[in-house]
């Protein structure tokens, strides 16, 4: 499933249970039997925030984020299979585990992350989604709380930059950036287009029309190999003759380290694309991604010929 299709969510719970968590490496989060929370849309590849507060009686305004989880299933299950299967890598902490009789929700995951700077969820009142009122700072939080694909990545992104993790877009994420990215400026985008040989086949193409060929040609470099990426544009060229050909390196956040990295290529082996290729960093590309997608459906207008 594509990132930008995925939900998002916020669990609340205890820091005994995180504390416990971490030092039991569990991969199990269970729910209080008989509770039906909003789970189900959940998939793999899903972010969860963990939201702690000290004690039931702790204000809100001392409320922390204090990591996150990446979601692999979430299933309802019965309790002798919980105690069979799930039980070793889960936490009794706050939250008991489902008696005989009693079904649970559980939410399986991995690479779960603490944050070296947690996050106040006061600290919070910049984020809002596109259709709350109120920021994320006031939202009734209880047990857990569901986050919108359309919302779940700027969410994500907010916190983020908040507790100071800086992670790179996977290969996928900015693959599809760049496909929304010629959407919004109204191009005609394909996504692992072959060259008309058939021997390439290049990330994403952005072209004026149906059936003419590509004004640009991206390749997203996640694997260090500059060389094959830039053989694939040099062929695009070559059957297109595209106007621009653009590099996107993700093991570097700016264009200009990148571009001393690959110089000496284009004045070697792949001089005769020199003028048409452009290098851009992961976080240049993303950074412009999330900053013209608040204003996305302008941007169409302005861009609609």
């Amino acid at each position: 499933m594509s990132t930008s299709n995925l939900y998002a969510g916020i669990i609340l719970t205890s820091m005994e249970w995180f504390e416990k968590c971490l030092t039991k490496q569990c991969t199990v989060f269970h729910f209080p039997p008989g509770r039906n929370p909003k789970v189900k849309n959940l998939a793999p590849g899903s972010t969860c925030f963990i939201l702690v507060r000290p004690s039931r009686g702790t204000p809100r305004k001392e409320w922390v984020f204090v990591g996150e989880l990446v979601v692999e299933s979430v299933k309802l299950i019965d309790s002798k299979e919980f105690r069979d299967t799930y039980a070793p890598r889960a936490v009794e902490a706050d939250i008991p585990f489902p008696k005989p009789g009693e079904k649970a929700w559980i939410i399986e995951f991995k690479h779960l992350m603490k944050y070296e700077k947690p996050v106040k969820l006061e600290v919070c009142k910049d984020i809002k989604t596109s259709t709350s009122k109120k920021p994320l700072s006031d939202w009734l939080i209880s047990g857990f709380t569901l986050i919108k694909p359309v919302d779940a990545r700027g969410v994500i992104e907010a916190i983020r930059r908040k507790a100071e993790i800086i992670r790179p877009p996977s290969h996928e994420e900015l693959v599809e950036e760049l496909i929304e990215l010629g959407k919004w400026l109204g191009f005609v985008v394909k996504k692992e287009e072959y060259t008309p040989d058939r021997l390439y086949r290049l990330d994403v193409v952005w072209t004026d029309a149906e059936g003419h060929a590509p004004l640009k040609a991206f390749e997203v470099e996640v694997s260090g190999d500059v060389d094959r990426a830039l053989a694939r544009l040099a062929h695009a060229f070559d059957k297109w003759r595209c106007e621009q050909l653009w590099l996107v390196v993700s093991d570097e956040a700016r264009a200009e380290r990148a571009k001393k990295l690959i110089q000496p290529m284009l004045e070697g082996s792949f001089a005769r694309i020199k003028s048409r290729v452009k290098i851009l960093g992961w976080k240049e590309l993303h950074d412009t991604y999330i900053s013209i997608k608040l204003y996305s459906e302008l941007v169409k207008e302005l861009s609609r010929r």
